[in-house]
């Protein structure tokens, strides 16, 4: 079965579980030092059936801020408990490319972007930065 990241976006939720998801279903983990955000590391990839093997394993997730960029536009926001958080990217239509649940982040609340670094900032005031020409964070 395919699209089930994409399809877990539309109904506004995400996986209950760190990682890095693509809308074609590939998954890679992530880790960091929680909330403090001072280091962002992709690990190896997940097994989406294993992720995925409660249905009810999700958290709902809201959008607080986007920022615009040439191909489409950066997302993120809170999830449902106090520590979780997200960011995404979308397509121009609006269709999911990527997204990052992260359960020990803490909410993400703000976006900037330079040149193709996109910096997403949570509520503590600490940050992550990726490249958007780095394959994972591509579209």
């Amino acid at each position: 079965m395919t699209d089930r990241i994409a399809a877990l976006w539309r109904a506004g939720t995400a996986p209950a579980h760190d990682g890095l998801y693509r809308a074609d279903d590939t998954a890679f983990a992530i880790d960091t030092n929680g909330a403090a955000l001072s280091w962002f590391d992709l690990g190896p990839r997940l097994d989406l059936d294993e992720v995925l093997a409660d249905p009810h394993d999700v958290i709902e997730i809201d959008e607080a801020a986007r920022a615009e960029i040439a191909d489409g536009v950066i997302v993120c926001g809170p999830g449902e408990l106090g520590a979780d958080g997200f960011f995404a990217r979308l397509d121009p239509t609006g269709n999911l490319c990527w997204l990052v649940a992260s359960t020990r982040s803490n909410p993400f609340e703000r976006i900037a972007i330079s040149g193709t670094v996109v910096e997403v900032t949570d509520n503590l005031g600490n940050s992550v930065a990726f490249d958007l020409l780095d394959p994972h964070f591509a579209r």
